[in-house]
């Protein structure tokens, strides 16, 4: 054998086992996790708001626009201390100290034990939309920024809300927080979510786990 082609064999065979015994180290895919700042002062200021969303009692409704096929939804959020009701669409969740249940908002399909992400997947939203998964996506474009974000104030849905541009490669993506932490506006490449009502009340009926 050439004697040349012995270390290209060696580096050849340690690749190979590399792959054959587990992931190599390499750097974190998620930079900014859960309750991190980035660094950028005007996406810092409203995921500050976010990570710290109201207990309520608050409620919110919301449009929320699928912008793959271009369909819009009413979804709305009860909070109330450890208790809440989201509906996306028709689904609604409702979870409590003792339970949680994904219903029909029209009932025209039995309950089920759980929080079933799946029957809003088509809508491209969570249960955690109103927060949760607005921080996560603001950190995942917060990746991809082009320029430092600007900042600004908008009146959504009659209340007053601290807004932040972020430049990417597809367009300008809008996240919008209320002070107590609800999101007011999410608009990227995937949805539109636009707050149109909120009360700072709840609803005890929309936070009773469905009688079985």
């Amino acid at each position: 054998m050439n004697r040349r082609a012995l270390p290209v064999l060696a580096l050849v065979a340690l690749l190979l086992t590399g792959c054959l015994t587990g992931e190599r180290p390499s750097f974190s895919d998620n930079p900014f996790p859960v309750g991190s700042l980035t660094g950028d002062a005007g996406i810092d200021a409203v995921l500050q708001k976010l990570d710290a969303v109201t207990d309520g009692p608050a409620s919110a409704s919301y449009s929320v626009l699928t912008k793959y096929g271009n369909v819009t939804n009413t979804a709305g959020v009860v909070l109330d201390g450890g208790s809440r009701s989201v509906t996306i669409g028709n689904v609604r969740y409702v979870e409590t100290a003792t339970g949680s249940v994904t219903c029909a908002e029209d009932n025209t399909v039995p309950c089920d034990a759980g929080l079933d992400a799946a029957r809003v997947s088509n809508i491209g939203v969570t249960i955690d939309f109103y927060s949760a998964e607005a921080a996560t996506r603001l950190r995942r474009d917060a990746q991809a920024i082009l320029a430092p974000s600007t900042t600004h104030l908008e009146t959504i849905g009659d209340q007053s809300a601290l807004c932040v541009d972020v430049s990417l490669a597809g367009g300008v993506a809008v996240y919008c927080a209320l002070d107590n932490g609800l999101v007011a506006r999410l608009d990227d490449g995937d949805v539109a979510v636009n707050l149109t009502t909120f009360s700072p009340t709840a609803d005890p009926g929309r936070l009773q786990l469905p009688a079985s």
